[in-house]
């Protein structure tokens, strides 16, 4: 970078990490980023020491994640036993129980892709120095780190609230369970852990769609006004072409492990509705639980737990909708680019603009090998998100069809009842 400043002829400039020391430390702060920029001024052995510290920080929130999966583990098979496969406990208690192998997955993913995670963070200073150089922009990262605050307190502020609720509900004391007095600081821990790294996605594409729009909109005015050559705009591209190759390689992982994890709770939730067996309203009846009193707190509780499931399958819903959107918005203002080359008139003796609308022609075909796409598999499209939803609503009517057809149904009861529902 220091080389590229040179040619350039300018001064060291705010870098763009620097300008999102913020973030950095939010995710620092929950294990998601145990590494720091190169370009830090610390010494290598405060580095060392807090290098030390974070990788100490992530290995203690990958084990406080195991911990509570093993306890919602545990949870859900005694409701299991208790009441059945397909009953509200047992089906709520499981949609809440992934949350900490969620979180476990993806704080690992994002340990094991801390050199990847420093190269993104590396192409696009690169790319910021030049875009200030040559078109005197770059990104509002102040705003961009504003929102991403802003989103964070949401996913804190939400589950506290709703945790505060049960808790004055189901008149709890303090100390008198220390696991219920520990999951108000616990509980909106884990729903920060799962939404963090989709605000991170969607805060390194805004910035990659920022610089898209810029070159646009300075290749439109090249139609009137000649200000730089092809060349200079296809180096350009180039650059933005890696660093959102960088990003892919960071978050390909993490994008594939989300769009199957919410699927998976989504088609859950939808099979536990379309059954027959399912109460809502009234999940604990007389014949399991002869006792009235407990009865009603069980029933208070189970309806808690289907809350906290709710607001887990809305964050499922919410992953599906913003890696699929950013994904298919960032493609789209990178194809803006090339249409935007497409409309310049190359001059008639000018052989090396034809040449360089060629280059920019094939590079854009290329776009399913550098673009936002689900680990190179399929690129994130208009296409991709409708595909999704359509499974999502044939999967539902499957379902439906199958409740309601009468040779099928009893057949479905009975494999409900054999497959563990207590009676007595």
């Amino acid at each position: 970078m220091e080389h590229t400043r040179d040619l350039l002829g300018i001064r060291a400039m705010t870098s763009l990490t620097n300008s999102l020391r913020v973030v950095h430390k939010i995710m620092r702060s929950c294990a998601y980023f145990p590494c720091f920029p190169k370009n830090s001024k610390s010494s290598m052995t405060k580095r060392r020491l807090s290098l030390l510290v974070l990788y100490i920080l992530s290995s203690l929130m990958i084990m406080l994640n195991v911990f509570l999966l093993k306890h919602t583990v545990s949870l859900s098979f005694a409701f299991k036993r208790k009441f059945g496969l397909l009953h509200a406990s047992t089906v709520s208690s499981m949609i809440t129980g992934i949350k900490p192998f969620i979180n476990f997955v993806l704080i690992t993913l994002f340990l094991f892709q801390s050199k990847a995670h420093l190269h993104m963070l590396s192409c696009m200073d690169n790319v910021d120095v030049l875009f200030k150089a040559a078109f005197n922009k770059s990104p509002r990262t102040g705003l961009y780190t504003a929102i991403f605050i802003f989103f964070c307190f949401v996913a804190l502020a939400v589950p506290f609230g709703l945790n505060m609720t049960e808790y004055v509900v189901t008149n709890s004391r303090f100390l008198d369970n220390i696991m219920k007095d520990l999951g108000l600081l616990i509980v909106p821990l884990l729903t920060l852990w799962n939404v963090l790294p989709l605000i991170y996605y969607e805060l390194c594409n805004r910035i990659v769609r920022f610089w898209c729009r810029t070159m646009s909109s300075s290749l439109k005015k090249e139609s009137h006004k000649r200000q730089f050559q092809l060349k200079f705009y296809y180096e350009q591209f180039l650059r933005i072409t890696s660093v959102q190759e960088a990003i892919g390689d960071m978050f390909n992982p993490f994008i594939l492990f989300s769009l199957a994890w919410s699927l998976l709770l989504l088609c859950l939730t939808i099979y536990f509705v379309t059954q027959p067996t399912s109460s809502l309203l009234e999940p604990i009846t007389e014949q399991q639980i002869h006792s009235e009193l407990h009865r009603q707190r069980l029933t208070r509780a189970i309806h808690f737990t289907l809350g906290w499931a709710s607001l887990q399958i809305f964050v499922a819903l919410a992953y599906i909708f913003t890696i699929c959107t950013t994904g298919m918005k960032t493609n789209e203002e990178t194809r803006k680019i090339v249409s935007a080359v497409l409309q310049i008139v190359p001059e008639a003796s000018a052989e090396i603009d034809r040449f360089q609308i060629n280059c920019f022609v094939h590079k854009m075909s290329t776009q399913y090998m550098w673009g936002m796409t689900v680990w190179r598999a399929f690129p994130l499209e208009r296409s991709t998100f409708f595909t999704l939803v359509s499974v999502i609503v044939t999967y539902s009517f499957l379902l439906l069809k199958i409740k309601d057809n009468p040779a099928v149904s009893p057949i479905v009861r009975q494999l409900n009842v054999v497959n563990g529902t207590f009676i007595g």
